[in-house]
Protein backbone atom coordinates (compact mmCIF):
# COMPACT_ATOMS: atom_id res chain seq x y z
CA UNK A 1 0.00 0.00 0.00
CA UNK A 2 1.50 3.44 -0.88
CA UNK A 3 0.41 6.61 -0.02
CA UNK A 4 1.13 10.23 -1.47
CA UNK A 5 2.29 13.34 -0.03
CA UNK A 6 1.04 16.80 -0.14
CA UNK A 7 -0.60 17.74 -3.32
CA UNK A 8 0.78 14.54 -5.25
CA UNK A 9 -1.11 11.97 -6.28
CA UNK A 10 -0.77 8.09 -6.67
CA UNK A 11 1.27 8.66 -9.84
CA UNK A 12 4.54 9.18 -7.93
CA UNK A 13 4.48 5.57 -7.27
CA UNK A 14 3.64 4.24 -10.85
CA UNK A 15 7.46 2.99 -11.20
CA UNK A 16 6.70 -0.15 -8.93
CA UNK A 17 3.97 -1.36 -11.06
CA UNK A 18 6.52 -1.43 -13.83
CA UNK A 19 8.97 -3.34 -12.11
CA UNK A 20 9.60 -6.87 -12.62
CA UNK A 21 10.28 -7.60 -9.59
CA UNK A 22 6.95 -6.43 -7.49
CA UNK A 23 4.56 -8.60 -10.05
CA UNK A 24 4.61 -11.09 -7.75
CA UNK A 25 3.02 -8.27 -4.82
CA UNK A 26 -0.32 -7.16 -5.23
CA UNK A 27 0.18 -3.26 -5.33
CA UNK A 28 -2.42 -0.49 -3.90
CA UNK A 29 -1.92 3.00 -4.50
CA UNK A 30 -4.62 5.18 -3.97
CA UNK A 31 -5.43 9.59 -4.55
CA UNK A 32 -5.87 10.91 -1.55
CA UNK A 33 -9.52 12.54 -1.12
CA UNK A 34 -9.13 15.87 -3.20
CA UNK A 35 -5.62 14.95 -4.74
CA UNK A 36 -4.83 13.21 -8.47
CA UNK A 37 -8.32 12.12 -9.79
CA UNK A 38 -10.19 11.42 -6.53
CA UNK A 39 -13.49 13.80 -5.78
CA UNK A 40 -12.51 16.81 -4.06
CA UNK A 41 -15.74 17.43 -2.29
CA UNK A 42 -15.98 21.02 -0.12
CA UNK A 43 -17.28 19.15 3.18
CA UNK A 44 -14.61 17.17 3.60
CA UNK A 45 -12.44 18.15 6.20
CA UNK A 46 -8.91 17.54 4.67
CA UNK A 47 -7.42 16.05 8.43
CA UNK A 48 -4.69 12.81 8.11
CA UNK A 49 -7.41 11.20 10.00
CA UNK A 50 -10.35 11.16 7.85
CA UNK A 51 -7.86 10.61 4.86
CA UNK A 52 -6.86 7.19 6.99
CA UNK A 53 -10.37 6.63 7.37
CA UNK A 54 -10.94 6.88 3.82
CA UNK A 55 -7.97 4.36 2.86
CA UNK A 56 -9.11 2.20 5.72
CA UNK A 57 -12.55 1.69 3.75
CA UNK A 58 -10.44 1.31 0.44
CA UNK A 59 -8.47 -1.28 1.81
CA UNK A 60 -11.10 -3.39 3.14
CA UNK A 61 -13.01 -2.82 0.21
CA UNK A 62 -10.54 -4.79 -1.58
CA UNK A 63 -10.59 -7.68 0.79
CA UNK A 64 -6.28 -6.81 1.40
CA UNK A 65 -4.88 -8.90 4.42
CA UNK A 66 -2.45 -8.63 5.63
CA UNK A 67 -0.25 -5.54 4.14
CA UNK A 68 3.50 -3.17 3.82
CA UNK A 69 3.31 -0.07 4.20
CA UNK A 70 4.99 2.73 1.86
CA UNK A 71 4.38 6.61 3.10
CA UNK A 72 5.97 9.40 1.81
CA UNK A 73 5.77 13.07 3.56
CA UNK A 74 2.45 14.24 4.74
CA UNK A 75 1.62 10.62 3.46
CA UNK A 76 3.30 9.40 6.20
CA UNK A 77 0.95 11.12 8.96
CA UNK A 78 -2.07 9.37 7.42
CA UNK A 79 -0.09 5.49 7.81
CA UNK A 80 0.76 6.34 11.32
CA UNK A 81 -3.09 7.31 11.72
CA UNK A 82 -4.10 3.92 9.25
CA UNK A 83 -2.16 2.05 11.21
CA UNK A 84 -3.50 2.69 14.60
CA UNK A 85 -6.80 1.71 13.07
CA UNK A 86 -5.90 -1.60 12.29
CA UNK A 87 -5.86 -4.76 13.99
CA UNK A 88 -2.06 -5.09 14.88
CA UNK A 89 -1.65 -8.41 12.95
CA UNK A 90 -2.53 -6.35 9.29
CA UNK A 91 0.32 -4.20 8.90
CA UNK A 92 3.48 -6.03 8.33
CA UNK A 93 6.03 -3.13 7.67
CA UNK A 94 5.86 0.33 7.45
CA UNK A 95 8.43 1.92 5.15
CA UNK A 96 7.91 6.22 5.78
CA UNK A 97 9.94 8.21 3.77
CA UNK A 98 10.83 11.51 5.01
CA UNK A 99 6.83 11.13 6.88
CA UNK A 100 6.19 14.15 9.04
CA UNK A 101 6.91 13.19 12.40
CA UNK A 102 7.83 16.58 14.29
CA UNK A 103 7.44 20.09 14.40
CA UNK A 104 10.77 20.39 11.76
CA UNK A 105 9.36 18.25 9.42
CA UNK A 106 6.67 20.40 8.01
CA UNK A 107 7.83 23.08 5.68
CA UNK A 108 6.22 23.67 2.39
CA UNK A 109 2.59 22.91 4.76
CA UNK A 110 3.56 25.31 7.37
CA UNK A 111 4.76 27.86 4.88
CA UNK A 112 0.46 27.44 3.28
CA UNK A 113 -0.60 27.34 6.62
CA UNK A 114 0.86 31.09 7.71
CA UNK A 115 -2.11 32.35 5.47
CA UNK A 116 -5.57 32.38 5.99
CA UNK A 117 -7.35 30.29 3.21
CA UNK A 118 -9.15 33.09 1.55
CA UNK A 119 -5.30 34.90 0.82
CA UNK A 120 -4.08 31.12 -0.08
CA UNK A 121 -7.20 31.93 -2.66
CA UNK A 122 -6.75 35.11 -3.95
CA UNK A 123 -3.46 34.30 -4.79
CA UNK A 124 -1.32 31.94 -2.65
CA UNK A 125 -2.02 28.40 -4.56
CA UNK A 126 -1.02 30.19 -7.57
CA UNK A 127 2.09 31.96 -6.41
CA UNK A 128 2.94 28.25 -5.02
CA UNK A 129 2.42 26.23 -8.15
CA UNK A 130 4.47 29.65 -10.24
CA UNK A 131 7.51 29.27 -7.99
CA UNK A 132 7.32 25.28 -7.90
CA UNK A 133 7.56 25.20 -11.55
CA UNK A 134 9.73 27.77 -11.92
CA UNK A 135 12.53 26.13 -9.91
CA UNK A 136 12.17 22.73 -10.97
CA UNK A 137 12.56 24.09 -14.72
CA UNK A 138 15.69 26.01 -13.96
CA UNK A 139 16.58 22.52 -12.14
CA UNK A 140 15.54 20.39 -15.01
CA UNK A 141 13.83 18.27 -12.36
CA UNK A 142 11.31 15.76 -14.34
CA UNK A 143 9.80 14.45 -11.13
CA UNK A 144 9.17 18.56 -10.45
CA UNK A 145 6.96 18.53 -13.66
CA UNK A 146 5.38 15.30 -12.79
CA UNK A 147 4.32 17.31 -9.15
CA UNK A 148 3.30 20.26 -10.83
CA UNK A 149 0.50 18.25 -13.19
CA UNK A 150 -0.80 16.47 -9.99
CA UNK A 151 -0.50 19.49 -7.63
CA UNK A 152 -2.89 21.24 -10.80
CA UNK A 153 -5.84 18.51 -10.12
CA UNK A 154 -5.81 19.56 -6.35
CA UNK A 155 -7.58 22.40 -5.30
CA UNK A 156 -7.43 25.29 -3.06
CA UNK A 157 -9.20 23.85 -0.13
CA UNK A 158 -7.84 20.41 0.21
CA UNK A 159 -4.01 21.51 -0.09
CA UNK A 160 -4.91 24.10 2.35
CA UNK A 161 -6.94 22.37 4.98
CA UNK A 162 -4.31 18.89 4.36
CA UNK A 163 -1.69 22.00 4.89
CA UNK A 164 -3.45 22.96 8.21
CA UNK A 165 -4.01 19.51 9.83
CA UNK A 166 -0.45 18.24 8.76
CA UNK A 167 1.03 20.98 10.68
CA UNK A 168 -1.28 20.56 13.49
CA UNK A 169 -0.41 16.88 13.80
CA UNK A 170 3.29 17.29 13.35
CA UNK A 171 3.18 20.00 16.31
CA UNK A 172 0.78 18.31 18.30
CA UNK A 173 0.33 15.14 17.37
CA UNK A 174 3.05 12.82 19.57
CA UNK A 175 3.76 11.27 15.68
CA UNK A 176 7.27 10.65 16.43
CA UNK A 177 6.29 8.68 19.65
CA UNK A 178 2.99 6.96 17.83
CA UNK A 179 5.49 5.82 14.96
CA UNK A 180 7.71 4.16 17.29
CA UNK A 181 5.43 2.28 19.13
CA UNK A 182 3.79 0.67 16.45
CA UNK A 183 3.88 -3.12 16.87
CA UNK A 184 6.01 -4.34 14.05
CA UNK A 185 8.75 -3.54 11.97
CA UNK A 186 8.94 0.01 10.77
CA UNK A 187 11.60 2.12 8.79
CA UNK A 188 12.62 5.10 7.87
CA UNK A 189 14.06 6.48 4.68
CA UNK A 190 15.96 9.91 3.83
CA UNK A 191 17.04 11.66 0.75
CA UNK A 192 20.69 11.29 1.27
CA UNK A 193 21.06 15.02 0.44
CA UNK A 194 19.07 15.84 3.67
CA UNK A 195 20.91 13.54 5.87
CA UNK A 196 21.85 15.29 9.10
CA UNK A 197 19.62 18.19 8.71
CA UNK A 198 16.67 17.31 11.08
CA UNK A 199 16.51 15.84 14.39
CA UNK A 200 13.78 13.78 14.14
CA UNK A 201 16.88 11.95 11.93
CA UNK A 202 18.44 11.32 15.84
CA UNK A 203 15.58 10.79 17.49
CA UNK A 204 14.47 7.88 15.36
CA UNK A 205 17.74 6.47 15.89
CA UNK A 206 17.47 6.61 19.88
CA UNK A 207 14.43 4.83 19.88
CA UNK A 208 15.89 2.14 17.68
CA UNK A 209 14.50 2.72 14.07
CA UNK A 210 16.55 2.13 11.39
CA UNK A 211 17.39 4.95 9.22
CA UNK A 212 18.39 4.23 5.62
CA UNK A 213 19.72 7.20 2.97
CA UNK A 214 18.99 6.91 -0.62
CA UNK A 215 21.77 8.12 -2.17
CA UNK A 216 21.69 11.19 -4.92
CA UNK A 217 18.22 12.00 -3.62
CA UNK A 218 16.32 14.87 -2.22
CA UNK A 219 13.05 14.53 -0.67
CA UNK A 220 11.67 13.38 -3.83
CA UNK A 221 13.53 9.92 -3.85
CA UNK A 222 11.47 8.04 -5.49
CA UNK A 223 11.77 10.28 -8.39
CA UNK A 224 15.37 11.08 -7.90
CA UNK A 225 16.74 7.49 -7.53
CA UNK A 226 14.07 5.13 -7.95
CA UNK A 227 16.23 1.68 -8.30
CA UNK A 228 17.32 2.11 -5.00
CA UNK A 229 14.39 3.36 -3.27
CA UNK A 230 12.54 0.19 -4.42
CA UNK A 231 15.47 -2.23 -4.21
CA UNK A 232 15.39 -0.70 -0.44
CA UNK A 233 11.07 -1.00 -0.08
CA UNK A 234 11.39 -4.60 -1.82
CA UNK A 235 14.58 -5.60 0.62
CA UNK A 236 12.13 -4.60 3.51
CA UNK A 237 9.41 -6.68 2.23
CA UNK A 238 11.18 -9.99 1.48
CA UNK A 239 13.28 -9.93 4.67
CA UNK A 240 9.76 -10.03 6.45
CA UNK A 241 7.96 -12.78 4.67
Amino acid sequence: MFIHGLGSSKEDFLEAFRREEFQPFTLLAADLVGFGDSDKPDAFSYTMKDQARILKKTIDRFGVGQFHLVAHSMGGIVGVELCEMMPPDRVVSFVNAEGNLTAEDATTSKEIATMSEEEFARGGFEQLKRGLEAEFERTGDQGGRRYIEALKKATVKSVYQSSVSTVYESDHGDLLTRFTRLPFYKCYFYGEKNKGKFVTEKLLKQNGVPVFYISGSGHAMADDNPDEFYDHVLKTIRQLG
